[in-house]
């Protein structure tokens, strides 16, 4: 079962991994980017595609005086013109107009004060004619006629008749300047209250004058006992101090029948119409607004004219709002995807040169879109009230996606693709930004923390981690919206807790924490099955010195085996003081010499221990360099055959790069004459590359020449080890193997003493430990010598 399983897997494993033009993997992934593109558009636009119309009509179902038969919920914000709310703006600016008066101020001078004039000099000609009754003055001047006798009286008992002109004449200018005195009754008064009036004062410098509505009087309450005559008995004894109680009312009585006589204010009724209508025109269309998610009616309620007015308005508008929200959904998604291409290519342009790692970011991409639609189905349910409660981020898994590319891949990836998906839970949760946090916050710390799984309780930490970072922002989200964490309902502590929002938001964010980081447990084992990752767990296992292949080589090839942990052992050290994977280059070690497996017995440090017929005739060179350029071949097949990681494989091809096998190159040339020469081709003698493409596999190039390398020499030394890895730099340099493999010149030095650190530690001067029989004859000439 097992080899009919792995045959078609090694078969998928070498379609994925396979390695590809970079014209050819760029092509794919514009399409697998348009493709997440359309899906995406697609997922978060499906709420705005056809959303129902209703039947308002007369006959329908919703008709207004109805009983609502189902709960509808718009899923679109949206603004629409609203008549009634405009018309009501209206009215209320109309109410707030002045109403429009005229007040004549001529009438003050041709009317009030020529009448008072005459009427006083009447009074001093009745008085010099020694005839000062109240009678005959009330006879002689008209207009006091109306005066009670002891109102004339006291004026006729004011023995300075000078200034009695002046008390009446200063009373009314008071009343005419303060007051709008108009002739007729306003139907208007209780407005005119409200909105005060504009004056237009006619024949005076101030223009016009605004002021209150209970300063409009009609002159029929002048007289009348009321809040209008005490006000004006109150503003007589205010203006006009030192006069006695007598005095005044007779001076205030005569002043207001003047007053009376002339009323200088008129209603213009053109002229407020027209600031009506320029204050109503300046309203401008009001709007209503329906939010994403609000419910217009729900099931059993009666259709009121404000429903139904929604109603209305939501048929009219969810067409054109809806496919405004697509156009806005697709535009910003092309926008995040081009900020994402752009980031890639700027720090991360060679990582993902390949079909596998492309097929594994989008696939799991595509799942957490799947479940974001998957998720708004149910959180935005008509009848749930989950986001009352929760917010939409916490449900998403996003920690999932990024822990487990930042484990498999590396934090900038992560982080690129968290970026793009925290904007896709923003718009699936209707544009909030508790959930954009939230979705931001865990993309960028799962990604940071992804490097550092190593151990399986990191996946315990990772689910606490993502736990904490979940409460911290729904802490804040809840701070801000104002919503409650905690209410007392008398039911006991422990009711009420576990009823409490907190309790509830809590127990939400570690659920989705530990799913995250068990998730990826689930998904790891399948992607390192399926696409061949070369996680540090797979490594891990590979490391494992049972693998078949590193037992076969133990059994066939023990030298070799030896050999292979002696170049680990130098490789791993430069990696680590250079910062690399350590890991991969150990395991790339182990499997790269595999291919010398069927051949054993041909490689010089395997001869003592193989019989002399596995041998290869040495005296053939174009043999022996093509047995030596099919151990990197037979390498190869074997390790696909076991589904080594493209990542192992290729320490296999690259440790040897394209150098010559300067040994049989020579002896080929040496055995045949100087004319026939010309006839060998040098690329027979030479390995099939590639040249060392990373760091890594550079290392062990370097490290594998060394190790064969120092089995020669002489004495180990510090001077002799220095000379001995130079001259292996040297030739792999002058050879041009290392152009490739982005090894710089400090790091040649790091590798260098890396080198020599481990060769002085293992191939030290051992003590020539003494024969057993020696130390007995030690021991015996002791015992004679105690005898004697």
């Amino acid at each position: 079962m097992k080899t009919l399983l792995d045959s078609p897997m090694t078969q998928i494993t070498d379609f994925l991994t396979k390695v590809r033009p970079v014209s050819v993997v760029r092509n794919t992934q514009i399409v697998l980017v348009f493709l997440t593109l359309l899906f995406v558009t697609y997922v978060l636009s499906i709420p705005f595609f056809g959303q129902t119309k209703v039947d308002t009509d007369p006959d329908g179902l919703f008709s207004e005086g109805k009983i609502a038969p189902e709960t509808i919920q718009s899923v679109k914000e949206f603004s629409y013109e609203d008549a009634e709310k405009t018309n009501g703006e209206k009215q209320k600016a109309v109410a707030n107009v002045p109403f429009a008066f005229d007040k004549d101020f001529g009438i003050l001078v041709a009317g009030i004060d020529t009448n008072l004039s005459e009427d006083v000099e009447l009074l001093r000609s009745i008085l010099a004619e020694g005839k000062g009754t109240p009678a005959i003055v009330k006879d002689r001047i008209p207009r006091w006629r109306n005066r009670t006798n002891e109102e004339i009286q006291a004026i006729l008992d004011y023995p300075r008749k000078d200034k009695l002109k002046n008390f009446i004449q200063q009373y009314t200018n008071l009343i005419f300047s303060k007051y709008c005195i108009v002739k007729e009754d306003l139907p208007f008064a209780k407005d005119l209250d409200k909105a005060g009036a504009k004056i237009r004062n006619i024949g005076t410098q101030d223009q016009t004058s605004i002021i209150d509505g209970n300063l409009v009087i009609p002159r029929s309450q002048i007289y009348k006992e009321g809040p209008v005559a005490s006000v004006l008995s109150k503003l007589a004894s205010e203006k006009l101090p030192n006069v006695s109680d007598s005095l005044l009312k007779a001076v205030s009585r005569i002043g207001l029948y003047y007053v009376y006589s002339y009323p200088a204010c008129n209603y213009n009724p053109e002229e407020t119409e027209n600031a009506r209508m320029r204050a109503a025109g300046s309203i401008p269309i009001q709007k209503s607004r329906i939010q994403a998610n609000e419910v217009i009616v729900r099931s059993g309620d009666v259709i009121t004219p404000e429903v139904k007015l929604k109603l209305d308005m939501m048929n009219r508008y969810a067409t054109r709002a809806n496919l405004a929200s697509i156009i806005s959904i697709f535009l910003t998604q092309c926008v995040l995807i081009v900020i994402v291409g752009f980031y890639l290519i700027r720090y991360r342009p060679n990582r993902l040169n390949d079909l596998s790692s492309n097929l594994i970011i989008f696939f799991t991409l595509w799942i957490v879109i799947a479940s974001i639609y998957l998720l708004s189905k149910v959180f935005y349910a008509t009848d749930s009230d989950l986001s009352g409660v929760y917010y939409f981020g916490m449900f998403v898994p996003v920690g999932m996606l990024c822990l487990l590319l930042g484990f498999v891949y590396d934090e900038q990836l992560s982080i690129a693709i968290g970026f793009f998906l925290a904007f896709a839970v923003f718009f699936a949760s209707r544009y909030n930004p508790t959930s954009f946090m939230l979705a931001f916050t865990v993309a960028v710390m799962s990604s940071i923390y992804g490097r550092r799984l190593l151990k399986r309780i990191d996946f315990l930490k990772a689910g606490f981690l993502l736990t904490f970072v979940q409460i911290l922002i729904t802490t804040a989200g809840y701070l801000f919206d104002g919503r409650e964490f905690y209410v007392t309902t008398g039911a006991g502590f422990f009711r009420d807790l576990t009823n409490s929002n907190l309790f509830r938001i809590t127990v939400m964010c570690f659920v989705n924490g530990f799913a995250s980081a068990t998730a990826v447990q689930f998904l790891l084992p399948m992607y390192e099955y399926i696409f061949n990752i070369p996680t540090r767990f797979k490594l891990i296992e590979l490391a494992d010195t049972g693998h078949p292949l590193l037992q076969q080589l133990l059994t066939k090839a023990p030298s070799t085996y030896t050999h292979t942990f002696m170049v680990a052992a130098l490789s791993e050290r430069a990696a680590q003081n250079l910062n690399l994977d350590r890991l991969l280059v150990r395991v790339g070690v182990y499997f790269h010499d595999i291919g010398k497996i069927p051949n054993a017995g041909f490689f010089v440090e395997n001869q003592h221990l193989i019989p002399k017929p596995e041998h290869i005739d040495k005296n053939n060179p174009a043999l022996a360099a093509k047995t030596v350029i099919d151990h990197v071949l037979d390498g190869i097949e074997m390790a696909k055959k076991a589904r080594l990681p493209r990542e192992i494989i290729s320490f296999i091809p690259e440790h040897h790069g394209t150098s010559t096998m300067a040994f049989f190159y020579h002896k080929a040339l040496q055995e045949i004459s100087p004319s026939a020469r010309k006839n060998i081709n040098k690329k027979d003698f030479q390995y099939p590359g590639p040249k060392p493409q990373s760091k890594e596999t550079a290392i062990v190039m370097i490290a594998d020449s060394l190790e064969a390398a120092s089995r020669s020499l002489d004495e180990v030394s510090q001077e002799s080890l220095d000379e001995l890895i130079r001259k292996i730099v040297n030739s792999k340099l002058a050879e041009n193997q290392l152009d490739e493999s982005g090894l710089t010149i400090g790091d040649l030095e790091i590798i260098k003493s890396s080198f020599k650190e481990v060769l002085l530690s293992s191939l030290h001067q051992r003590p020539k430990y003494p024969k057993p029989e020696d130390t007995k004859a030690l021991e015996s000439a002791g015992s004679k010598k105690n005898k004697k």
